[in-house]
Protein backbone atom coordinates (compact mmCIF):
# COMPACT_ATOMS: atom_id res chain seq x y z
CA UNK A 1 0.00 0.00 0.00
CA UNK A 2 1.29 3.44 -0.91
CA UNK A 3 2.02 6.16 1.64
CA UNK A 4 -0.76 8.35 0.26
CA UNK A 5 -3.35 5.60 0.71
CA UNK A 6 -2.21 4.90 4.25
CA UNK A 7 -2.37 8.58 5.20
CA UNK A 8 -5.71 8.96 3.42
CA UNK A 9 -7.26 6.03 5.26
CA UNK A 10 -5.97 7.33 8.58
CA UNK A 11 -7.31 10.83 7.91
CA UNK A 12 -10.64 9.41 6.72
CA UNK A 13 -10.98 7.44 9.95
CA UNK A 14 -10.17 10.56 11.99
CA UNK A 15 -12.65 12.69 10.02
CA UNK A 16 -15.41 10.09 10.39
CA UNK A 17 -14.78 9.83 14.12
CA UNK A 18 -14.95 13.62 14.51
CA UNK A 19 -18.08 13.73 12.36
CA UNK A 20 -19.83 11.05 14.42
CA UNK A 21 -18.92 12.76 17.69
CA UNK A 22 -20.08 16.11 16.34
CA UNK A 23 -23.35 14.62 15.06
CA UNK A 24 -23.96 12.99 18.42
CA UNK A 25 -23.44 16.26 20.27
CA UNK A 26 -25.53 18.13 17.70
CA UNK A 27 -28.49 15.76 18.03
CA UNK A 28 -28.30 15.76 21.82
CA UNK A 29 -28.39 19.55 21.91
CA UNK A 30 -31.18 19.59 19.30
CA UNK A 31 -33.33 17.20 21.36
CA UNK A 32 -32.82 19.38 24.41
CA UNK A 33 -33.79 22.53 22.45
CA UNK A 34 -36.89 20.86 20.95
CA UNK A 35 -38.06 19.64 24.31
CA UNK A 36 -37.61 23.07 25.80
CA UNK A 37 -39.48 24.62 22.87
CA UNK A 38 -42.34 22.14 23.23
CA UNK A 39 -42.65 22.87 26.94
CA UNK A 40 -42.95 26.58 26.16
CA UNK A 41 -45.51 25.95 23.42
CA UNK A 42 -47.61 23.81 25.78
CA UNK A 43 -47.73 26.68 28.28
CA UNK A 44 -48.72 29.07 25.53
CA UNK A 45 -51.53 26.76 24.42
CA UNK A 46 -52.83 26.61 27.99
CA UNK A 47 -53.06 30.40 28.18
CA UNK A 48 -54.51 31.04 24.73
CA UNK A 49 -57.70 29.10 25.05
CA UNK A 50 -59.43 26.98 22.43
CA UNK A 51 -58.52 27.60 18.78
CA UNK A 52 -62.26 27.83 18.02
CA UNK A 53 -62.41 31.06 20.05
CA UNK A 54 -59.54 32.70 18.13
CA UNK A 55 -59.54 34.35 14.72
CA UNK A 56 -58.44 32.12 11.85
CA UNK A 57 -55.50 34.44 11.04
CA UNK A 58 -54.14 33.99 14.56
CA UNK A 59 -54.58 30.21 14.43
CA UNK A 60 -52.76 29.90 11.07
CA UNK A 61 -49.81 32.03 12.29
CA UNK A 62 -49.06 29.84 15.28
CA UNK A 63 -45.79 27.90 15.25
CA UNK A 64 -45.22 24.48 16.78
CA UNK A 65 -48.93 23.96 17.53
CA UNK A 66 -52.02 23.31 15.45
CA UNK A 67 -55.66 22.67 16.23
CA UNK A 68 -56.23 19.14 17.43
CA UNK A 69 -58.51 18.29 14.51
CA UNK A 70 -55.89 19.32 11.92
CA UNK A 71 -53.10 17.10 10.56
CA UNK A 72 -49.54 18.33 10.37
CA UNK A 73 -48.55 19.17 6.80
CA UNK A 74 -44.94 20.30 7.30
CA UNK A 75 -41.69 18.43 7.69
CA UNK A 76 -42.26 16.09 4.77
CA UNK A 77 -38.61 16.36 3.64
CA UNK A 78 -37.28 15.31 7.04
CA UNK A 79 -36.48 11.56 7.30
CA UNK A 80 -38.68 9.73 9.76
CA UNK A 81 -35.67 8.33 11.66
CA UNK A 82 -34.27 11.85 12.17
CA UNK A 83 -37.62 13.21 13.29
CA UNK A 84 -38.08 10.34 15.74
CA UNK A 85 -34.54 10.81 17.07
CA UNK A 86 -35.04 14.56 17.64
CA UNK A 87 -38.73 14.91 18.57
CA UNK A 88 -39.32 11.50 20.14
CA UNK A 89 -42.89 10.09 20.05
CA UNK A 90 -44.97 11.31 17.08
CA UNK A 91 -48.18 11.60 19.19
CA UNK A 92 -48.41 14.60 21.53
CA UNK A 93 -51.03 15.39 24.25
CA UNK A 94 -53.81 17.84 23.36
CA UNK A 95 -53.73 21.03 25.44
CA UNK A 96 -56.86 23.19 25.44
CA UNK A 97 -57.73 22.07 21.90
CA UNK A 98 -54.22 22.55 20.62
CA UNK A 99 -51.90 19.79 19.31
CA UNK A 100 -48.22 20.47 19.99
CA UNK A 101 -46.37 19.97 16.66
CA UNK A 102 -42.50 20.14 16.56
CA UNK A 103 -42.36 19.56 12.78
CA UNK A 104 -41.21 23.11 12.00
CA UNK A 105 -38.47 22.94 14.63
CA UNK A 106 -37.33 19.50 13.44
CA UNK A 107 -37.21 20.73 9.85
CA UNK A 108 -35.02 23.68 10.86
CA UNK A 109 -32.71 21.34 12.76
CA UNK A 110 -32.55 18.99 9.75
CA UNK A 111 -31.67 21.88 7.43
CA UNK A 112 -28.96 23.02 9.83
CA UNK A 113 -27.65 19.44 10.05
CA UNK A 114 -27.44 19.20 6.24
CA UNK A 115 -25.71 22.58 6.02
CA UNK A 116 -23.11 21.66 8.64
CA UNK A 117 -22.57 18.22 7.05
CA UNK A 118 -22.08 19.81 3.63
CA UNK A 119 -19.57 22.32 4.97
CA UNK A 120 -17.76 19.53 6.80
CA UNK A 121 -17.64 17.44 3.60
CA UNK A 122 -16.25 20.38 1.61
CA UNK A 123 -13.61 21.00 4.28
CA UNK A 124 -12.68 17.32 4.32
CA UNK A 125 -12.40 17.29 0.53
CA UNK A 126 -10.12 20.33 0.59
CA UNK A 127 -7.95 18.67 3.24
CA UNK A 128 -7.61 15.54 1.09
CA UNK A 129 -6.82 17.70 -1.94
CA UNK A 130 -4.08 19.54 -0.04
CA UNK A 131 -2.79 16.19 1.21
CA UNK A 132 -2.74 14.82 -2.32
CA UNK A 133 -0.80 17.84 -3.62
CA UNK A 134 1.78 17.70 -0.84
CA UNK A 135 2.22 13.94 -0.97
CA UNK A 136 2.47 14.04 -4.73
CA UNK A 137 5.25 16.61 -4.53
CA UNK A 138 7.03 14.54 -1.94
CA UNK A 139 6.58 11.33 -3.92
CA UNK A 140 7.81 13.06 -7.07
CA UNK A 141 10.95 14.07 -5.22
CA UNK A 142 11.39 10.53 -3.89
CA UNK A 143 10.89 9.15 -7.41
CA UNK A 144 13.56 11.52 -8.72
CA UNK A 145 15.81 10.46 -5.86
CA UNK A 146 15.23 6.78 -6.68
CA UNK A 147 16.01 7.40 -10.35
CA UNK A 148 19.15 9.33 -9.46
CA UNK A 149 20.29 6.58 -7.08
CA UNK A 150 19.78 4.05 -9.87
CA UNK A 151 21.92 6.21 -12.15
CA UNK A 152 24.61 6.41 -9.47
CA UNK A 153 24.54 2.64 -9.00
CA UNK A 154 25.01 2.31 -12.78
CA UNK A 155 28.13 4.47 -12.58
CA UNK A 156 26.66 7.88 -13.58
CA UNK A 157 28.06 9.80 -10.63
CA UNK A 158 27.28 13.20 -12.19
CA UNK A 159 23.58 12.84 -11.33
CA UNK A 160 22.30 15.70 -9.19
CA UNK A 161 18.86 16.77 -7.93
CA UNK A 162 17.48 20.35 -7.78
CA UNK A 163 16.83 22.05 -4.46
CA UNK A 164 13.37 21.60 -2.93
CA UNK A 165 11.04 24.06 -1.23
CA UNK A 166 10.27 21.76 1.70
CA UNK A 167 12.97 21.69 4.36
CA UNK A 168 12.89 17.93 4.96
CA UNK A 169 13.00 17.06 1.25
CA UNK A 170 15.66 19.70 0.63
CA UNK A 171 17.80 18.20 3.40
CA UNK A 172 17.46 14.76 1.81
CA UNK A 173 18.33 16.13 -1.64
CA UNK A 174 21.35 18.00 -0.27
CA UNK A 175 22.59 14.84 1.41
CA UNK A 176 22.22 12.89 -1.83
CA UNK A 177 24.00 15.57 -3.88
CA UNK A 178 26.79 15.65 -1.31
CA UNK A 179 27.08 11.84 -1.43
CA UNK A 180 27.13 11.79 -5.24
CA UNK A 181 29.74 14.56 -5.30
CA UNK A 182 31.92 12.66 -2.84
CA UNK A 183 31.60 9.47 -4.87
CA UNK A 184 32.44 11.33 -8.07
CA UNK A 185 35.49 12.88 -6.43
CA UNK A 186 36.62 9.48 -5.13
CA UNK A 187 36.08 7.93 -8.56
CA UNK A 188 38.16 10.64 -10.18
CA UNK A 189 40.88 10.12 -7.57
CA UNK A 190 40.84 6.35 -8.04
CA UNK A 191 40.83 6.77 -11.82
CA UNK A 192 43.73 9.19 -11.67
CA UNK A 193 45.72 6.89 -9.39
CA UNK A 194 44.97 3.89 -11.57
CA UNK A 195 45.97 5.82 -14.67
CA UNK A 196 49.22 6.85 -13.00
CA UNK A 197 49.76 3.24 -11.95
CA UNK A 198 49.23 2.03 -15.51
CA UNK A 199 51.61 4.67 -16.84
CA UNK A 200 54.18 3.74 -14.23
CA UNK A 201 53.75 0.08 -15.12
CA UNK A 202 54.21 0.84 -18.82
CA UNK A 203 57.32 2.94 -18.13
CA UNK A 204 58.81 0.20 -15.95
CA UNK A 205 58.09 -2.38 -18.63
CA UNK A 206 59.71 -0.16 -21.24
CA UNK A 207 62.76 0.39 -19.02
CA UNK A 208 63.14 -3.32 -18.26
CA UNK A 209 62.71 -4.20 -21.95
CA UNK A 210 65.39 -1.73 -22.99
CA UNK A 211 67.79 -2.92 -20.30
CA UNK A 212 67.26 -6.54 -21.28
CA UNK A 213 67.56 -5.76 -24.97
CA UNK A 214 70.67 -3.61 -24.68
CA UNK A 215 72.52 -5.68 -22.05
CA UNK A 216 71.35 -9.27 -21.76
CA UNK A 217 70.43 -9.45 -25.42
CA UNK A 218 73.88 -8.38 -26.44
CA UNK A 219 75.48 -10.92 -24.10
CA UNK A 220 73.36 -13.73 -25.58
CA UNK A 221 74.25 -12.64 -29.09
CA UNK A 222 77.95 -12.60 -28.17
CA UNK A 223 77.81 -16.05 -26.55
CA UNK A 224 76.03 -17.46 -29.58
CA UNK A 225 78.62 -15.92 -31.94
CA UNK A 226 81.48 -17.31 -29.88
CA UNK A 227 79.89 -20.76 -29.85
CA UNK A 228 79.51 -20.62 -33.62
CA UNK A 229 83.14 -19.58 -34.03
CA UNK A 230 84.29 -22.60 -32.06
CA UNK A 231 82.94 -24.86 -34.81
CA UNK A 232 85.73 -23.63 -37.06
CA UNK A 233 88.57 -24.12 -34.54
CA UNK A 234 90.81 -26.93 -35.84
CA UNK A 235 92.24 -27.56 -32.38
CA UNK A 236 88.89 -28.77 -31.01
CA UNK A 237 87.68 -32.28 -31.27
CA UNK A 238 84.30 -33.47 -32.44
CA UNK A 239 82.95 -33.62 -28.88
CA UNK A 240 83.89 -30.01 -28.13
CA UNK A 241 82.42 -28.88 -31.46
CA UNK A 242 79.15 -30.66 -30.69
CA UNK A 243 79.04 -28.96 -27.30
CA UNK A 244 79.62 -25.61 -29.02
CA UNK A 245 76.85 -26.40 -31.51
CA UNK A 246 74.46 -27.30 -28.65
CA UNK A 247 75.42 -24.11 -26.84
CA UNK A 248 74.64 -22.05 -29.94
CA UNK A 249 71.26 -23.75 -30.33
CA UNK A 250 70.44 -23.12 -26.67
CA UNK A 251 71.34 -19.49 -27.10
CA UNK A 252 69.08 -19.29 -30.15
CA UNK A 253 66.20 -20.85 -28.17
CA UNK A 254 66.78 -18.44 -25.30
CA UNK A 255 66.84 -15.53 -27.74
CA UNK A 256 63.57 -16.70 -29.28
CA UNK A 257 61.80 -16.73 -25.90
CA UNK A 258 63.65 -13.57 -25.01
CA UNK A 259 62.13 -11.76 -27.99
CA UNK A 260 58.65 -12.90 -26.94
CA UNK A 261 59.33 -11.62 -23.43
CA UNK A 262 60.52 -8.27 -24.77
CA UNK A 263 57.42 -8.03 -26.95
CA UNK A 264 55.21 -8.62 -23.92
CA UNK A 265 57.12 -6.09 -21.86
CA UNK A 266 57.28 -3.38 -24.50
CA UNK A 267 56.43 -3.61 -28.22
CA UNK A 268 59.55 -2.12 -29.78
CA UNK A 269 58.04 -2.71 -33.19
CA UNK A 270 55.42 -0.06 -32.39
CA UNK A 271 58.14 2.55 -31.97
CA UNK A 272 59.84 1.49 -35.16
CA UNK A 273 56.96 0.72 -37.55
CA UNK A 274 53.85 2.21 -35.90
CA UNK A 275 50.65 0.99 -34.26
CA UNK A 276 49.32 -0.97 -37.25
CA UNK A 277 52.44 -3.11 -37.54
CA UNK A 278 52.46 -3.63 -33.76
CA UNK A 279 48.86 -4.92 -33.86
CA UNK A 280 49.68 -7.30 -36.71
CA UNK A 281 52.75 -8.54 -34.87
CA UNK A 282 50.66 -8.97 -31.72
CA UNK A 283 48.09 -11.10 -33.58
CA UNK A 284 50.79 -13.24 -35.17
CA UNK A 285 52.68 -13.72 -31.90
CA UNK A 286 49.48 -14.55 -29.98
CA UNK A 287 48.48 -17.09 -32.62
CA UNK A 288 51.91 -18.67 -32.47
CA UNK A 289 52.08 -18.88 -28.68
CA UNK A 290 48.45 -19.86 -27.98
CA UNK A 291 48.07 -22.29 -30.88
CA UNK A 292 44.68 -20.68 -31.71
CA UNK A 293 43.61 -19.05 -34.94
CA UNK A 294 43.46 -15.26 -34.94
CA UNK A 295 41.59 -13.55 -37.77
CA UNK A 296 42.68 -9.96 -38.15
CA UNK A 297 40.67 -7.34 -40.06
CA UNK A 298 42.21 -3.88 -39.82
CA UNK A 299 41.99 -0.67 -41.80
CA UNK A 300 45.24 0.33 -43.45
CA UNK A 301 45.00 3.94 -42.29
CA UNK A 302 44.70 4.29 -38.55
CA UNK A 303 44.15 7.59 -36.72
CA UNK A 304 47.00 9.56 -35.24
CA UNK A 305 47.74 8.67 -31.63
CA UNK A 306 50.25 9.87 -29.12
CA UNK A 307 52.75 7.42 -27.68
CA UNK A 308 50.75 7.07 -24.47
CA UNK A 309 47.51 6.48 -26.38
CA UNK A 310 49.16 3.87 -28.58
CA UNK A 311 50.38 2.08 -25.47
CA UNK A 312 46.91 2.10 -23.92
CA UNK A 313 45.36 0.73 -27.11
CA UNK A 314 48.02 -1.94 -27.57
CA UNK A 315 47.75 -3.09 -23.95
CA UNK A 316 43.97 -3.19 -24.28
CA UNK A 317 44.18 -5.55 -27.24
CA UNK A 318 46.93 -7.58 -25.60
CA UNK A 319 44.86 -8.12 -22.45
CA UNK A 320 41.76 -9.00 -24.49
CA UNK A 321 43.64 -11.67 -26.48
CA UNK A 322 45.31 -13.04 -23.36
CA UNK A 323 41.89 -13.45 -21.74
CA UNK A 324 40.76 -15.46 -24.77
CA UNK A 325 43.70 -17.86 -24.48
CA UNK A 326 43.46 -18.16 -20.69
CA UNK A 327 39.75 -18.29 -19.93
CA UNK A 328 37.59 -18.57 -23.07
CA UNK A 329 38.41 -22.18 -24.03
CA UNK A 330 38.00 -21.05 -27.64
CA UNK A 331 39.32 -22.32 -30.95
CA UNK A 332 39.34 -19.04 -32.81
CA UNK A 333 39.51 -15.30 -32.11
CA UNK A 334 38.63 -12.39 -34.37
CA UNK A 335 40.21 -8.96 -34.05
CA UNK A 336 38.61 -6.13 -36.02
CA UNK A 337 39.93 -2.56 -36.08
CA UNK A 338 37.96 -0.14 -38.22
CA UNK A 339 37.58 3.60 -38.55
CA UNK A 340 33.96 4.72 -38.82
CA UNK A 341 33.29 8.42 -39.35
CA UNK A 342 34.66 10.14 -36.24
CA UNK A 343 35.15 6.96 -34.26
CA UNK A 344 37.66 4.14 -34.04
CA UNK A 345 35.80 0.86 -33.55
CA UNK A 346 37.62 -2.16 -32.11
CA UNK A 347 36.06 -5.57 -31.53
CA UNK A 348 37.62 -8.74 -30.11
CA UNK A 349 35.38 -11.80 -30.49
CA UNK A 350 35.85 -15.47 -29.65
CA UNK A 351 33.84 -18.68 -29.97
CA UNK A 352 34.50 -19.82 -26.41
CA UNK A 353 32.32 -20.83 -23.48
CA UNK A 354 31.17 -17.31 -22.60
CA UNK A 355 30.38 -15.83 -19.20
CA UNK A 356 27.01 -14.42 -18.09
CA UNK A 357 28.62 -12.54 -15.18
CA UNK A 358 31.03 -10.48 -17.29
CA UNK A 359 32.10 -7.84 -16.37
CA UNK A 360 30.48 -8.14 -12.92
CA UNK A 361 32.95 -10.77 -11.70
CA UNK A 362 35.84 -9.33 -13.68
CA UNK A 363 39.38 -9.52 -12.45
CA UNK A 364 42.22 -7.02 -12.55
CA UNK A 365 42.82 -7.55 -16.26
CA UNK A 366 39.30 -6.52 -17.30
CA UNK A 367 39.40 -3.58 -14.90
CA UNK A 368 42.65 -2.40 -16.43
CA UNK A 369 40.98 -2.63 -19.86
CA UNK A 370 38.13 -0.45 -18.62
CA UNK A 371 40.59 2.08 -17.23
CA UNK A 372 42.61 2.15 -20.46
CA UNK A 373 39.38 2.71 -22.39
CA UNK A 374 38.60 5.61 -20.07
CA UNK A 375 42.07 7.06 -20.59
CA UNK A 376 41.42 6.94 -24.34
CA UNK A 377 38.10 8.74 -23.81
CA UNK A 378 36.25 5.73 -25.20
CA UNK A 379 33.55 3.35 -24.06
CA UNK A 380 34.00 -0.39 -23.71
CA UNK A 381 31.20 -2.97 -23.68
CA UNK A 382 31.39 -6.65 -22.76
CA UNK A 383 28.83 -8.92 -24.42
CA UNK A 384 29.01 -12.51 -23.25
CA UNK A 385 26.65 -15.45 -22.75
CA UNK A 386 27.19 -19.02 -21.75
CA UNK A 387 27.81 -21.10 -24.87
CA UNK A 388 27.86 -18.08 -27.22
CA UNK A 389 31.35 -16.74 -26.70
CA UNK A 390 32.40 -13.21 -25.77
CA UNK A 391 32.52 -9.89 -27.60
CA UNK A 392 34.51 -6.91 -26.40
CA UNK A 393 33.72 -3.67 -28.19
CA UNK A 394 35.71 -0.46 -27.77
CA UNK A 395 34.59 2.81 -29.34
CA UNK A 396 37.10 5.67 -29.26
CA UNK A 397 35.83 9.11 -30.42
CA UNK A 398 38.12 10.95 -32.84
CA UNK A 399 38.59 14.60 -33.60
CA UNK A 400 36.82 15.43 -36.90
CA UNK A 401 39.68 17.70 -38.00
CA UNK A 402 42.89 15.92 -37.06
CA UNK A 403 41.68 12.34 -36.73
CA UNK A 404 43.27 12.02 -33.31
CA UNK A 405 41.59 11.10 -30.05
CA UNK A 406 39.33 13.77 -28.63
Amino acid sequence: MTVYRKISLLMLAVFLLIYLLGALLYTQQARHDVQRELDGVAGLAQSLGSPADLPESVVSSMRHMIPADMESGSGGEVPAWFSAMIAGEPSRPVVNGWQVDPADEVEEIWEGFLLISGAYAIGMGLCFLALFVMVRRGVRTLASLTEAMGAVSAGQLTSRLPRQGEQELDTLVCRFNSMAGALESEQQTVGRLLNELLQLQDREREHIARVLHDDLGQYLTGIRAQARSLLYDPDLGDRQKQQARDLAEHCETIQKHFRHLLQDLHPLVMEQLGLGSAIRHLAEQWQQLSGLECRLAMDERLPEFTGEQQTHLYRFLQEALNNVSRHANASCATLAVARKDNELSIEVRDDGVGNDQLPGNAGLGVRSMCERARCLGGEVRFLSRIGEGTRIRLAVPLSPNTGGVL
